[in-house]
């Protein structure tokens, strides 16, 4: 008997809940208002990790991005 399974990738920029950081042109990494990559799951904003969004389990498909 065959087996087929499918993983989807839960990658940070397709994850509805996932933003850009606001970022400064010219100003160094440390000194930015915000990390490149935000989650406003919860109605805030806080710093997320393309490796916890990898494994969150609130992470839900963008549909809007194409």
């Amino acid at each position: 008997m065959n087996r087929t399974s499918t993983m989807t990738l839960q990658t940070i920029w397709d994850c509805r809940w996932s933003r850009v950081g606001y970022r400064l042109t010219g100003v160094v990494e440390k000194e930015q208002p915000e990390p490149i990559w935000v989650c406003v799951r919860y109605g805030d904003r806080r710093a997320v990790t393309e490796d916890v969004c990898a494994t969150c389990v609130n992470w839900q498909a963008d549909d809007t991005q194409h």
